[in-house]
Formats: C-alpha cells, sequence, structure tokens
C-alpha cells in the first residue's frame, strides 16, 4: 500500500530538534513505522500468531523484530522486547540502541530471541518494493520503502507534491489470508497518516 506521510514528516521536522537536544541523537521516521506496526498488531492481532503442528498460537505480547543490515556480513534481526509498552521515545531509543550494539557485534542471544513480528525498513537503502521473507516462528514481515516527493492528484483533482512512502507485507498464508494481511497494512497506514500534534513522543 501507498501511505502519505506528509503531514508526519512535518511533525518531526517540529519535534526532531527538541528530541536531539534531549536525547543525543535523531528521531528517525523509524519510530514513527515502528510505532504505526504497534499499534496496527492491537487493530488486527491476528497478524501476531505463529504457525505451530498444533495449531495457531496467539501471542499476547508484542515482540518487534528489526532488521539491521551489516554490509558484507549480511542482515541480522535483534527484538524489542514488549515493544508496545513503549512511546515514540522508548522505541526510537531501543532501536538506535539495538543498531549500535548490531554493528558493533555487541548483541546477545536474548536480543535476538522472541520476536513475534518483524519490521525491515529498507527504506534509508532506497528501496520503492522489496519482497520480505516471513522470519520462521512469525505470521507476517512488513518492509518500509524510501519516502520520495511525488505528484499526486488529491480527492478535489488538484495536484500537489506529495511525501509518499510504499508498505509491503510478506506473510504466512497458513496463519494469515489475503484480507487479514490488507487489513493490518490499512491498519498502519492509517496510523502513520494521522500523525500530528496529537501523537505524544514521549
Amino acid at each position: 500500500m501507498e501511505v502519505d506521510v506528509t503531514e508526519l514528516m512535518k511533525y518531526r521536522e517540529k519535534v526532531r530538534h527538541q528530541f536531539q537536544d534531549r536525547e543525543g541523537f535523531d528521531l528517525s521516521p523509524a519510530a514513527f513505522i515502528a510505532k504505526a506496526v504497534v499499534e496496527a498488531l492491537r487493530t488486527v492481532p491476528q497478524v501476531n500468531t505463529s504457525w505451530t503442528d498444533q495449531g495457531l498460537t496467539l501471542h499476547k505480547e508484542i515482540n518487534l523484530g528489526y532488521a539491521v543490515a551489516l554490509g558484507a556480513d549480511g542482515l541480522i534481526v535483534p527484538v524489542i522486547k514488549d515493544a508496545d509498552g513503549k512511546s515514540l521515545a522508548g522505541l526510537m531509543r531501543a532501536i538506535r540502541d539495538l543498531v549500535d550494539r548490531a554493528k558493533a557485534r555487541r548483541l546477545t542471544l536474548d536480543d535476538l530471541t522472541g520476536g513475534t513480528f518483524t519490521l525491515n525498513n529498507t527504506g534509508p537503502l532506497g528501496t520503492i518494493i522489496s519482497s520480505p521473507i516471513v522470519p520462521p516462528g512469525q505470521a507476517a514481515i512488513l518492509s518500509s520503502e524510501s519516502i520520495q516527493k511525488r505528484l499526486v492528484v488529491l480527492e478535489d483533482d488538484a495536484i500537489a507534491i506529495r511525501q509518499r512512502m510504499n508498505i509491503v507485507i510478506g506473510f504466512d498464508h497458513r496463519a494469515i489470508d489475503g484480507s487479514t494481511a490488507a487489513a493490518f497494512l490499512s491498519a498502519v497506514r492509517e496510523w502513520l497518516q494521522r500523525v500530528g500534534p496529537s501523537v505524544t513522543v514521549y
């Protein structure tokens, strides 16, 4: 699905400098995307499941895997435990911590286990459509693609420059079907398109 993140990016610009001063690092769009995924998993909990030989397991906790590219050394997916209990700032801190420790080769086995859903943020690499592969033991994975300025036709037929991003889901058809996957993507999109002053950073 395509997401209009114009208002999100405007809001991020308003709050990022204060966040930088307080935390010592930038407030990335990744934090908003992670928060949208968490909120969508609350809305469509069937996506937060695992297929087993005994049937489906519905996870009560939301442990968000966050894919980190290590260049020639490949990809690693550390996990933000209890992601649903974290604020936007808390998710950004967790992402920053896991990425820094992954690149420094300081992750522990505990950091790499327990994921119930994975976010693959390939946008910074310039992708516009990717095909994420579902990690074993999870029902789905979402890729967030690059944010680009595009000419779009609005509902009143006006033409405007908007910032848009694609979100792509890969899913295990034994666990969920296409309509559930689409409902999840819609929930992610709706949350991202509602971002503004009503969304608190802390």
